[in-house]
């Protein structure tokens, strides 16, 4: 299972998933880490949801297209890439009905692309399964994966598009954390969380940038218990 999210603040973008992925074995499912989150060329951040093979395959895809995206999206580069992912998709779909008799539980990839535009413009872009597409950089954040339900209910509470990039690692950070804590997802640590500033520099976060954003998030939270506990009083 898997929970990858994008937050376009008014720096730059901010990228964050779980590290576990469950894989099957002969005694049943078992739990490994596993990264979700790539860079490709020089400006732009992919992550996805899905299965792992079919990820793997759609990763290698758009890597092909790495210098073509340090210009930016346009709308021809986005239908070749579009095109070249559906024979895969089509694929992986038909190969799994003729096998098991029915589409569910195909192997799939849900595809979130972060790009850096040469104007320092950022795009949070969202291919679907079946290809379709969409930009997300008017909502101002995206979500993929089994937790994608609960990380929408708390990124509702932030105007994540006036937050900058500090603020929004450390939303980012509660996203998962609390996704890992109290869903029934199979999500699970370490979690990875990649910054492209507007600057043009993408950067993953160390051990210990995680361990620092952990300490703010527990300073957070009590300040939040003290809150409630004021309000009750009244």
């Amino acid at each position: 299972m898997t929970l990858i999210i994008a937050l376009n603040c008014k720096d730059g973008i901010v990228m964050a998933s779980d590290g576990q992925a469950t894989g099957g074995s002969a005694g049943g499912p078992i739990r490994h880490r596993v990264r979700k989150i790539f860079k490709i060329g020089d400006n732009v951040i992919f992550g996805a949801s899905g299965s792992i093979g079919t990820i793997q395959k759609s990763l290698e895809m758009i890597q092909v297209f790495s210098k073509d995206l340090t210009n930016g999206l346009t709308f021809d580069l986005k239908e070749k890439i579009r095109q070249q992912l559906f024979p895969l998709m089509k694929n992986e779909l038909e190969r799994h009905k003729a096998f098991h008799g029915e589409s569910d539980g195909a192997p799939v990839a849900d595809i979130l692309l972060c790009v850096l535009n040469k104007d320092n413009s950022c795009n949070i872009w969202h291919i679907a399964p079946d290809c379709s597409d969409e930009l997300l950089d008017d909502i101002g954040y995206a979500c993929t994966g089994s937790g994608d339900v609960f990380a929408y209910t708390l990124l509702k509470n932030f105007d994540v598009k006036d937050l900058d990039i500090e603020k929004a690692k450390l939303v980012a950070y509660r996203i998962i954390r609390e996704a890992i804590e109290i869903g029934a997802f199979g999500l699970g640590e370490p979690i990875d969380i990649w910054v492209i500033n507007s600057n043009g520099k993408i950067t993953q976060l160390s051990k210990e940038e995680i361990m620092g954003l952990s300490d703010t998030f527990a300073t957070w939270k009590e300040i939040e218990k003290e809150v409630f506990r004021n309000l009750v009083k009244k």
